[in-house]
């Protein structure tokens, strides 16, 4: 399989194109122009990379490359970036429920995990939630919320003392979040174990966390934390996406079925993050090729849930959909600068993990219908992060505060730990791997180099040329 460093040079040439900051090598003429317009990009010649990701065409529209070109290609960046600490990704908001198997009217199908989350607070009061009146923790640090959050002891381990750091922060960002493909970017065990804890026999921690999360696809953040709709038995949200099933046994099958359906709750998800970003596009006066990009974001973004809600439907064996999501309170603020920093965190770094890891899915997989939804996952959510980007670019011409704004964003992003959720420990990791998921170790290697090797240098530049524009 290619290296890391390939699928983030290649990712990072294509983008860089895209935005007209640097000549891509390879193409028909090797030549980029930025538009007048940095809502609108404008190139040709831009290089293919042998790896399935986006590029823009001459009316600023982005569109896919295809497998199996190549190219050569030599960028430089002035900037640099320290690496990351080590940890991985991912978000979901439905905590502290659980799912159950019940008929198409709507029952929960039970392919969602349970976790524990308690009060959440700003206003650094030490918290005590259930049975920890005599457990209490110092107030978070200031601009973070502090939870109260509870897991099972980890397979392998004795109690929830032999958990480490590296275990406890693990396990901790997954039940704040309740979804093993998003985490909080910025998470910190604060106090415990409880030694009586609220959740009897399982392992409860305070934490303090930030408002930026990491999930697969645009997350739908309201507030600060994300929300996804639960995951049903209904029959009218799947597709005809059939993965075989020999070789897997039982538990791995089930593993496969609560991945695949909390992916699918975040594709879902980001159908409503796209259908906000449309209209937060509209009040701020984008121009019409990002409000345009941003209603074919929603329709991918079907595409997607449909396609993996089939999938956890055939790994779990009965057909999944989605439940409601709650709107409520959900479009948020239109300031451009409070807009430019989301689309940072959400878009510019989300979405282009998102579809980095999507690649290297589907490059490992040995499923046929697995690896052609990730190939087109991979595709959609390149375009989309082009998407973020974009419209980031046209907002750093706006005003000094978007350009504050937007540093602050991405410095906060290259500064914060990523975290990865275990896999289940009886399921079998190479069957995972080839039916579409990438292990925990790879996600934290592929996110750290992105965020070095991509997302950096390319805040890097786009800081730079604001910065000259503003000065011109």
């Amino acid at each position: 399989m290619r290296s890391y460093f390939d699928v983030t040079r290649a990712f990072y040439v294509e983008l860089m194109a895209g935005l007209g900051l640097v000549a891509a090598c390879g193409g028909t003429s090797g030549e980029t122009t930025a538009a007048s317009d940095p809502g609108s990009t404008s190139s040709t010649g831009a290089a293919t990379s042998g790896l399935t990701t986006g590029a823009t065409d001459d009316s600023g529209e982005v569109t896919g490359t295809t497998e199996g070109a190549t190219t050569t290609a030599t960028t430089t960046s002035d900037g640099t970036t320290a690496a990351p600490g080590t940890s991985t990704t991912s978000t979901n908001s439905i905590t502290g429920e659980e799912s159950t198997t019940g008929d198409t009217t709507g029952e929960a199908s039970g392919t969602t995990t349970t976790s524990t989350t308690s009060t959440t607070t700003t206003t650094g009061e030490p918290q005590t939630t259930g049975d920890t009146s005599e457990f209490t923790c110092e107030p978070p640090p200031p601009g973070m919320m502090q939870k109260y959050v509870c897991f099972p002891v980890p397979d392998g381990l004795a109690d929830c003392a032999a958990c480490d750091a590296v275990c406890s922060e693990s396990w901790a960002n997954a039940a704040a979040t309740g979804d093993p493909f998003c985490s909080y970017t910025e998470l910190v065990v604060q106090c415990g174990p409880d030694p009586m804890p609220a959740a009897p026999g399982q392992c409860c921690y305070f934490i303090a966390h930030g408002d930026g999360m990491v999930c697969e696809g645009r997350p739908f953040v309201v507030e600060g934390a994300g929300r996804v709709a639960p995951n049903l038995r209904r029959s009218d949200w799947g597709g005809q996406v059939l993965p075989s099933l020999a070789g897997l046994d039982e538990p791995t099958r089930a593993a496969l079925a609560d991945l695949w359906g909390a992916a699918a709750a975040d594709e879902h998800a980001s159908v409503a993050a796209f259908a906000r970003f449309a209209l937060q596009l509209l009040a701020v006066g984008a121009p019409a090729s990002l409000v345009d990009g941003a209603q074919r974001a929603m329709a991918d973004e079907i595409a997607h849930a449909r396609a993996c809600y089939a999938l956890a439907g055939a790994y779990a064996g009965v057909p999944m959909g989605p439940g409601r999501l709650d709107m409520s309170d959900a479009l948020g603020d239109t300031d451009l600068p409070a807009l430019a920093a989301a689309a940072v965190r959400e878009g510019c770094v989300g979405e282009t993990l998102a579809a980095l890891l999507a690649q290297v899915a589907a490059f490992q997989t040995g499923d046929y219908a697995v690896r052609s939804v990730l190939k087109q996952i991979a595709v959609d959510e390149g375009r989309h992060a082009q998407l973020a980007w974009r419209f980031v670019q046209w907002a750093l011409g706006r005003s000094p505060a978007v350009r504050e704004a937007v540093r602050e964003a991405f410095a906060a992003a290259l500064r914060e730990p990523i975290g990865a959720r275990p896999w289940p420990h009886d399921a079998d990791p190479e069957q995972l791997r080839a039916h579409g998921r990438v292990s925990p170790d790879e996600q934290v290697a592929l996110c750290r180099d992105a965020l070095v090797g991509v997302i950096g240098p390319a805040a890097d530049a786009l800081l730079g040329r604001a910065e000259q524009a503003a000065a011109a």
